[in-house]
């Protein structure tokens, strides 16, 4: 690891005054991989729980496959083969968030994924602590803050950014498993259940960015046209 991840989140965080710990997300493949004596939860804990715990407490966490207390995100996270409860959509009607059970199934089908037995563990650190190379990068930022991050990703090239957003998955699938495999930024709002959990408010959305766009982010971000400048 070459960066200065300590830099880098200054870089983001301070021309436009986020206020939490942006998360550095690492994959591991292999159990043997993870480094030792790193925290882990003291019970189960919901991802979106586990990241909203490191953004304002700014402490590290390393889960494991028994660290999960949600089924749904383990397997969107591809550390654990789901129930038939979290696939068949059932629930999902039940709870009125769609009309049916085949409405459901489409939910969880279409949401993006990393193939189950993939994930050994997560590692979740500050970036400003990171001695890693993030695979993802999780952001908290309310709608304004939101916008200049994603024009920082395609600052240099103009390409149209294109979102994808759901009602159920937001800081598993498409904050942390999109960016990941596709290499592509992310904006969503998380539901309810996972605003609870995460302490997110109604006025902050959740932001994925890829590891390899971090410098490029921090390098061209305070120059944007929407970033206030300081008074001279």
């Amino acid at each position: 690891m070459s960066r200065n991840y300590t830099e880098i989140a200054k870089a983001i965080s301070e021309p436009i005054g986020l206020t939490k710990h942006l998360v550095a997300v690492k994959f591991f493949d292999d159990l043997s991989k993870v480094p030792e004596g790193l925290p882990r939860p003291e019970s189960k804990i919901y991802y979106c729980g586990a990241v909203g715990k490191v953004m304002s407490e700014g402490k590290t966490l390393l889960l494991l496959a028994e660290d999960h207390g949600c089924d749904r995100g383990a397997y969107m996270l591809g550390v654990k083969e789901p129930p038939e409860t979290v696939v068949n959509g059932e629930m999902y009607a039940k709870s009125h968030m769609v009309e049916t059970p085949r409405a459901g199934k489409r939910l969880i089908d279409q949401a993006p994924k990393i193939p189950v037995g993939k994930t050994a563990a997560i590692l979740l650190t500050p970036l400003e602590e990171a001695t890693f190379d993030p695979d993802v990068v999780l952001v908290s930022a309310n709608p304004h803050q939101s916008l200049v991050i994603l024009n920082a990703t395609n600052y240099k090239n103009g390409l149209e950014i294109p979102l994808r957003f759901q009602i159920l998955t937001s800081f598993c699938a498409y904050a942390t498993v999109l960016p990941f495999k596709y290499g592509k930024p992310e904006a969503t709002i998380p539901q309810e259940q996972a605003r609870m959990r995460s302490q997110f408010t109604n006025e902050e959305m959740l932001i994925g960015i890829p590891g390899e766009m971090l410098e490029e982010v921090a390098e061209v971000l305070s120059g944007l046209c929407c970033v206030p400048k300081p008074a001279v």
